[in-house]
């Protein structure tokens, strides 16, 4: 099983970088293609897991990978477009995102129902330290959309609270642990999209956004196996 997950991982993280550059170079049409064919590989590996595992904490995860596969696919499409057809194609995109991170929260809990409340608690907390400096660093088009990255970001920010309640109040468990890591590295990388989109375009930037997100999705894929 564990080589078989290897060789997964493996093949989506060679596309995804493969994406990567396609993405620098310019060539939108590909980069697209590329970026839903990695996004597949997590899918895959969530299957896999599913397959060997199969409980209602696991449905939940697969579901919620396959959205992250049709919202990476919408957030690459914009970039072939422009103006307000490009941030309609954004907003599907992150909708399709908040779904899925809405089904990983909904595991978490149904995990252990006492994490709600100290779980909801530390995300108002991390989203008032948190989410206020980046939103003074960048320039959103519109204050919808920016209302929206308000949503999405302190939705991000409750996955991991979620996670790391589970893990301090549950003991640390292997799958505790995976999924608070792959929480924290979607945090990381959703914060450095919002900051990459609206404010400044450091090309570095894109590259840790992309990759970290991947190998955050790759663990949580994981945790269906471990759950």
């Amino acid at each position: 099983m564990f080589p078989e997950m290897a060789l997964i991982c493996i093949a989506g993280l060679v596309v995804d970088i493969c994406f990567i550059k396609a993405e620098y170079a310019g060539k939108m049409a590909r980069a697209t293609l590329l970026k839903g064919i990695a996004s597949c590989f997590f899918v895959l590996l969530g299957l896999v897991c599913y397959l060997e595992n199969t409980t209602d904490f696991g449905r939940l995860i697969l579901i919620g990978l396959a959205l992250g596969m049709v919202g990476d696919v919408f957030l690459n499409l914009r970039n072939q477009f422009e103006g307000g057809k490009s941030r309609k194609i954004f907003a599907v995109g992150i909708l399709a995102f908040l779904s899925g991170h809405y089904l990983y929260i909904a595991a978490l809990i149904g995990r252990s129902s006492r994490i709600l409340l100290p779980a909801l608690a530390a995300t108002a907390v991390l989203s008032v330290l948190a989410i206020p400096p980046l939103m003074k660093r960048i320039t959103a088009p519109s204050k919808g959309l920016k209302l929206f990255g308000y949503v999405y970001l302190v939705t991000v920010i409750a996955m991991f609270s979620f996670a790391a309640m589970l893990l301090i109040m549950e003991g640390q468990s292997a799958m505790h642990i995976v999924f608070t890591i792959g929480a924290l590295l979607f945090v990381v990388s959703d914060f450095i999209m919002i900051y990459y989109s609206f404010g400044k375009k450091i090309k570095p930037l894109r590259a840790i956004n992309l990759l970290s997100y991947y190998a955050g999705q790759l663990l949580i894929a994981a945790c269906i196996l471990l759950s």
